[in-house]
């Protein structure tokens, strides 16, 4: 039990940890570069989400920081949506990133454009969105913390009335 309580901490920050870029959709090399493309959240769902891009020289491996990289997504019931991927937007400064709110379910059609002085690359890949979490489920971490606080008061009260029946001397008995 106080092994559980040690790891519940853990265990209630990792659905909110936030990785560098998210899971990794597509990965290929096209032209001079290679170009991996990540998102988040996971599984990918209707609300705020980051599509992050690494560009990396196709011969080194190393990373290409002098590109613009765009964002296009197409969707049957909602309006296109294009963004540009910053640095700035991105919380690992090898990628860039692009942050906004995706407004329908379904099926989206994702096209990368990258271009630089000297080349220019076009990658497109399909990407499913599910429906977004119940609001209920987004905020289960603060609903849980009255929850945590009442069970570790229940296991303090047990340990102390424990520890008191231990110490306690037996009252002499009367003959």
């Amino acid at each position: 039990m106080i092994r559980f309580l040690r790891l519940l901490p853990i265990l209630m920050l990792t659905g909110i940890a936030n990785g560098d870029g998210g899971i990794v959709r597509i990965s290929q090399q096209n032209g001079p570069w290679m170009v991996t493309v990540f998102s988040s959240p996971t599984p990918f769902r209707v609300g705020p989400v980051d599509l992050s891009v690494l560009v990396q020289d196709a011969d080194t491996r190393q990373t290409v920081f002098d590109v613009d990289v765009n964002l296009m997504l197409r969707h049957d019931t909602a309006d296109l949506i294009l963004v540009e991927a910053t640095r700035e937007a991105a919380t690992n400064q090898l990628l860039t990133a692009a942050l906004f709110d995706l407004p329908a379910a379904g099926q989206w059609s994702v096209d990368v454009s990258i271009t630089s002085t000297q080349d220019n690359a076009q990658l497109h890949f399909l990407l499913e969105a599910d429906p977004p979490l119940p609001k209920v489920l987004e905020l289960w971490p603060w609903l849980s913390i009255p929850l945590l606080a009442a069970m570790l008061f229940i296991l303090h009260q047990w340990l102390v009335r424990s520890r008191s029946t231990r110490t306690t001397p037996p009252e002499p008995h009367e003959p």
